[in-house]
């Protein structure tokens, strides 16, 4: 086999993702060169690159191989070649030469076979599933809640939550079969890695502009069992392997009926009045109060003799006054790099107090309780 080594890297950068530094089964930390492919897994996801060049199958290992390569010309050509149970590379001016492992004893390709399949826009698709990646459970007690929730049909939404918040979305997307997945979160930084890195492939336009500004899709395929496979163009496929379970019955848990109580902040100013209360409320279970008037909302903690308070300006405030007792690492998680308003709102006391940001998903965090 005969590649330049620039267009090598290429392929060593979008497998990147899913090659183990640490693992049980050292034969992860190669990569499998077969039937014009190259293929990675940490067996949740499998990515798979096409590189017509590979004429013999061989295995590879990947640290070393991307560390040598980062001292050798981009445009020069390797000739890689297996002989003796050995890896050989040469270039122009030099070789390196690595054991390898037998290609059998690598994870197999599956043999995929959708049940329904559709282009969706990536742009929309991905980025979504990243932006509730912060809100799984981070415990393996139950693990339906250490994923992303992807509700396939029509419309399409994306839910995660750990039983004390949940961030939730609905995309304009559908899909021609309605299901429940649920992506391993590795799986989910993946995706984003291959979205980011691979190339937009528009359809031919007059003007350049349109062209540069084509959505990027990715087909999406079910396999009616345990998978899901998304194709990115030419350039990469990814294959999951999905978290078995049902989730919660999410779209329930978002509270219903008109908000007895609605108001506008910016998400500066009480992210710095959260702050300022943290560490009196550390002292007596994490707990921010947030009272709400017509135009102001005064947050504090409390404990003992201790008391720290702030007030912030509100705006279009409806069904005034409220109040709520929640979780300050909550807050702070939410608000963390949000800039421009935030509009929260409940539905009635003692409900989950419902965030939302511009395009964002929306999020629910549950209250915790208060001797008020």
């Amino acid at each position: 086999m005969d590649i330049q080594v620039a267009r090598f890297r290429d392929v060593l950068g979008l497998l990147k993702p899913v090659v183990p530094r640490k693992t049980a089964l050292p034969i992860l930390t190669n990569i499998l060169l077969k039937d014009g492919q190259a293929v990675a897994t940490d067996l949740e996801t499998m990515v798979i690159v096409p590189v017509p060049e590979v004429d013999a199958p061989c295995l590879i290992p990947y640290e070393d191989v991307v560390k040598m390569l980062q001292y050798t010309q981009g445009g020069e050509f390797l000739h890689i070649e297996l002989n003796d149970g050995k890896v050989s590379l040469k270039w122009s001016e030099g070789s390196s030469t690595f054991v390898s492992k037998d290609v059998q004893d690598f994870p197999p390709v599956p043999e995929f076979v959708p049940v329904a399949e559709t282009l969706l826009n990536g742009d929309a698709l991905i980025p979504a599933l990243v932006s509730v990646l912060p809100y799984i459970a981070t415990e393996n007690t139950r693990p339906v809640l250490s994923g992303v929730t992807l509700v396939l049909g029509e419309p399409i939404e994306v839910v995660a939550g750990d039983g004390f918040r949940m961030a939730y979305q609905v995309l304009g997307l559908s899909f021609p079969q309605e299901m429940t997945a649920i992506l391993p979160p590795s799986s989910v930084i993946t995706l984003s890695l291959l979205w980011e890195k691979t190339p937009r492939n528009p359809q031919p336009a007059e003007a350049l502009i349109p062209m540069i500004m084509a959505k990027k899709e990715v087909a999406v395929g079910y396999d009616g069992k345990t998978g899901l496979r998304f194709v990115f163009g030419d350039a990469a496929t990814a294959i999951v392997k999905l978290i078995q379970g049902s989730p919660p019955a999410w779209v329930k848990l978002i509270p219903k009926g008109e908000p007895t109580l609605e108001t506008h902040v910016i998400a500066g100013e009480l992210e710095l009045a959260v702050r300022r209360a943290l560490r009196v409320a550390k002292d007596n279970s994490g707990i921010i109060r947030m009272v709400f008037n017509d135009d102001t909302a005064i947050i504090s903690a409390s404990k003992d003799d201790q008391k720290v308070e702030s007030s912030i300006k509100t705006f279009a405030t409806k069904g005034a006054p409220g109040k709520v007792g929640l979780g300050a690492n909550y807050l702070l998680d939410y608000l963390k790099g949000k800039e421009g308003v935030v509009t929260i709102a409940m539905v009635g006391e003692g409900s989950p107090v419902i965030f939302q940001h511009q395009k964002n998903p929306k999020v629910i965090i549950m209250p915790m309780n208060v001797q008020w």
